[in-house]
């Protein structure tokens, strides 16, 4: 594991992978801004506190060099942030499992799934995010691509608590099949107990539009390089929210790896 030093644009790597394995425990400071960077998911678990007016930015990349998964805790105090980028090329098995509790005001959590799958390997993707106290707002966006065999499931729970009010929760999926065989499950669940909110959820599932592909086709390209086209639409969502070249650069040449493989 690699963590970035306290500025969004990065200026000094600081590798910690050792420290962080032993001492699962990460506090953001109050009032600091941290980028945490990953690049796998590392078959370990880790708890976030990000205290009062702290920011947190976690991205993991992971390129399927073996079956994994991930445990995160997330605790969030007054007006803490948290951008959580979870990125997985694989043809291997592999799990993500987050729990965020927004737990004072004005906590703020937006999760991003990036997820390209091949072959025969599955992933399970579980996470739930609970609104303890009013004014906190989540947003998850899942972003699926399976092709081969591969079976992708996304479990997207958001608990809104009583007495949270003017809390926000939104959902979104949007999966993306490369082949008959392949399987994109949403299951998007919202367990509200308060009534002054707003709680919402949205799923797209198909494959690619022949529409689409006729209308590249017809400009020139060939059914591959016109499918690669319309799938790295789905990337450049994740890639908006990344400043460092190095890792936008990766992340889509992995991506276009898979999906000629």
């Amino acid at each position: 594991m690699i963590i970035m030093a306290n500025q969004v644009k990065v200026k000094k790597l600081v590798s910690i992978k050792d420290e962080i394995l032993k001492n699962s425990l990460i506090k953001i400071a109050k009032g600091t801004n941290r980028v945490i960077f990953n690049d796998s998911l590392n078959r370990s678990s880790a708890e976030l506190i990000i205290e009062e007016a702290a920011t947190c930015t976690y991205i993991t990349f992971d390129q399927g060099k073996q079956a994994t998964f991930s445990n995160v805790v997330a605790r969030l105090k007054k007006n803490a942030t948290l951008h959580m980028y979870n990125i997985v090329t694989s043809n291997q098995n592999a799990s993500i499992n987050v729990k965020v509790d927004l737990e004072e005001a004005n906590a703020n959590v937006d999760i991003i799934n990036l997820v390209l799958l091949i072959n025969q390997a599955s992933l399970d993707s579980f996470i739930d995010i609970y609104h303890h106290v009013d004014h906190t707002t989540s947003n998850l966006s899942n972003y699926a691509i399976a092709k081969d065999e591969a079976v992708i499931t996304l479990n997207n729970n958001a608990t809104i608590k009583k007495h949270a009010f003017s809390s926000v929760a939104h959902q979104q999926t949007k999966g993306l099949t490369l082949s008959k065989k392949t399987k994109i499950i949403a299951l998007p669940n919202l367990y509200i107990d308060e009534y002054d909110v707003v709680a919402n959820h949205a799923c797209a599932i198909g494959s690619i539009s022949k529409e689409d592909l006729f209308y590249l086709m017809s400009r020139g390209l060939t059914e591959q390089d016109a499918s690669k086209i319309v799938v790295m639409g789905y990337v450049k969502p994740i890639l908006d929210h990344i400043t460092d070249e190095k890792i936008k650069k990766n992340v889509e040449e992995a991506f276009a790896e898979k999906l000629l493989s």
